[in-house]
């Protein structure tokens, strides 16, 4: 490789590879820059953070935009980012990096990769140079740390248009041109879904004794819980423990298993989408356990004294509920892409006084759904009791490209589904809480969340086109 500062002119894809491993990144993703890409005028990315959900993010932070467009009045939304440049001397931290969000457009833009970083590709991405030159790459991945103590970063490189790996690169592309892809890992990739479909399919005609795969490397065999299925299917596939969302398999895929009664149908199932708990209102200053006694209700049994607050205390708009304590409404919001990410939130208001039990402000939620899975892959399984195995099958279903516009107008539309299970026990004179704040859906739903939706079958072929 040419050492000079003209590395990134003459580099060829496997050497690009190698410097990837180095670093030790996995899946490479891939975006091809404009003329309009570059320090000054910002990267274009995505439309939505989900399909950024490999990259380590912080917490949101809003400011005003600068932008003159006609929509540009609302706030951009910056995630800083740990990001660090990869250049055949070494890997440099580029400490002002961020993700921009604009919800108005929406999209997401990736800014501040050259500031307070000398190694960074100047040449190539300052306007005043190169930062004008269309048919550049920008190639970037998530680096595990090295240990469980070290964080993971974000990692990239940046080349020429007329460098022998741009022209290889090239030679992979197809469809839109503005779309983050992954780089294919080998010639038998014919879609972003073959390596997982080969992988699933050493799954199939198995019955599995559930385990789990600890982050550390150790193994627990056997392993039998509710959530068995899905840290079985993990295990599988050789991915620890992932108590963190973000996607599972080579940085692209969210698994997610669904229960079936057999595994040669398909069959509807419950989704859960998020788990957060509320961060405004009434229920910010009490505990769980005063929230549930207060607006929950008391189970009719006698053993124990349990209260519970789940649906059957809610009303909303498009269901009347004389039991009811609370009511459900979405505020700041009128359609996917009109909506106040600033003051908006999904509330729930006291049934009398109309005062804010809990909310769960659009800042918030956009927060978990940063972590969000742009390509998420529904595994079928089937528990086999008298054994207590389980096993997989066969006809998986793909949803692809999300955003949080989508969510909101889902939820909107009564196709995500708040569905609490929050519970106050008493125990030996005690009350033990149990908080279960989610947001559900259905698997024929899914449509409402995805722009795209594949049912296939993985013992088969067939390219998936995305």
């Amino acid at each position: 490789m040419h050492e000079e500062d003209d590395w990134f002119d003459h580099v060829t894809l496997d050497q690009v590879r190698g410097m990837f491993a180095n670093a030790h990144v996995g899946t490479i993703w891939v975006k091809r820059l404009g003329r309009n890409n570059n320090s000054k005028q910002q990267v274009y990315l995505a439309q939505d953070l989900s399909e950024l959900s490999f990259i380590p993010m912080g917490e949101p932070d809003e400011t005003a935009t600068k932008s003159k467009k006609p929509r540009a009045g609302k706030p951009v939304i910056h995630f800083p980012i740990p990001f660090r440049w990869i250049t055949p001397t070494g890997i440099w931290d580029a400490p002002d990096s961020k993700l921009c969000y604009y919800p108005q457009y929406p999209e997401v833009r990736f800014s501040g990769f050259l500031h307070g970083c000398h190694a960074a590709p100047s040449t190539l991405m300052s306007p005043d140079k190169r930062g004008h030159e269309d048919g550049r790459f920008l190639l970037f991945g998530t680096a595990e740390g090295h240990d469980l103590q070290e964080q993971s970063y974000a990692a990239g490189i940046v080349i020429g248009a007329g460098s022998p790996a741009a022209h290889e690169i090239t030679s992979h592309m197809s469809g839109d041109e503005n779309v983050l892809f992954p780089l294919p890992i080998g010639p038998d990739d014919i879609d972003e879904f073959s390596t997982l479909r080969n992988a699933l399919r050493n799954l199939l005609d198995r019955r599995i004794e559930p385990w789990r795969l600890r982050e550390d490397g150790t193994e627990q065999r056997p392993y039998h819980a509710p959530n068995a299925p899905g840290f079985t299917l993990e295990a599988e596939l050789g991915i620890g423990e992932n108590a963190i969302a973000g996607p599972d398999f080579d940085d692209v895929w969210e698994l997610k298993t669904i229960n079936q009664k057999r595994l040669d149908h398909r069959y509807e199932h419950k989704v859960t989408l998020l788990t957060p708990q509320p961060d405004a209102g009434w229920t910010t200053k009490h505990s769980m356990i005063d929230f549930v006694l207060h607006y929950g209700h008391q189970t009719d049994k006698t053993e124990t004294e349990e209260h519970y607050f789940t649906t059957h205390d809610i009303e909303t708009s498009t269901k009347q509920n004389p039991n009811a304590t609370v009511e459900l409404v979405l505020q700041g919001f009128n359609s996917s892409r009109d909506f106040d990410v600033n003051n908006g939130m999904i509330a729930l208001l006291d049934k009398t006084t109309g005062e804010l039990v809990a909310g769960w402000t659009f800042m918030k939620l956009l927060s978990h759904w940063k972590r969000k899975h742009n390509r998420a892959c529904y595994v079928p399984y089937m528990n086999h009791n008298e054994d207590r195995t389980v096993e997989f099958g066969p006809l998986v279903t793909l949803g692809i490209s999300t955003s949080f516009g989508l969510f909101l107008q889902a939820f909107h539309d009564g196709l995500v589904v708040f569905d609490p299970g929050d519970k106050a026990e008493r125990k030996n004179g005690k009350w033990v809480p149990h908080a279960r704040s989610q947001f559900r859906t259905s698997m024929s739903h899914l449509d409402a969340l995805y722009k795209q939706v594949i049912e296939t079958d993985i013992r088969e072929d067939e390219a998936i086109g995305m």
